[in-house]
């Protein structure tokens, strides 16, 4: 349901009437995952099929929470993400058959935006406010 302020645009929680603490609408986006069945991302794999990806990811190109100025680390209770289906794709690169062949799938989420910290080229959303919306092939 879009928000009662018109022309908003923007969706509210999946309870729909519920307002959050400061009597305003709980604020969702949309985010895009790269993760396995339980829900671990690749870089946390000793898949043979991701080593090369594994090998040649970070620096200015692919920097991690860590080496990005914006997000300055993770925080145990986060996972990374992207803002878009684009940049995701773009991130992961000449790697979407290995990903698929180690098992890994796109996952996307809506989160509260207030609790998504948006780095230069991904962002990190925590993992108990996610709502799973629905998983989408690598290839």
């Amino acid at each position: 349901m879009p928000c009662p302020l018109e022309g908003c645009g923007i969706f509210l929680t999946p309870n729909e009437s519920q307002p959050c603490n400061y009597g305003r609408y709980i604020l969702k986006v949309s985010v895009f995952r790269v993760e396995d069945a339980v829900g671990a991302g690749p870089y946390s794999s000793t898949s043979p099929f991701l080593a090369a990806m594994n090998a040649t990811h970070g620096g200015a190109d692919h920097p991690s929470p860590d080496e990005d100025p914006l997000l300055q680390g993770i925080y145990p209770d986060e996972n990374c993400c992207f803002a878009t289906l684009d940049g995701l794709e773009e991130w992961f690169a000449g790697y979407e058959d290995d990903l698929a062949e180690a098992g890994y799938e796109i996952s996307v989420y809506t989160v509260p935006r207030e609790n998504v910290r948006w780095g230069i080229s991904q962002a990190l959303f925590r993992r108990e406010d996610r709502y799973p919306v629905r998983t989408m092939s690598m290839r």
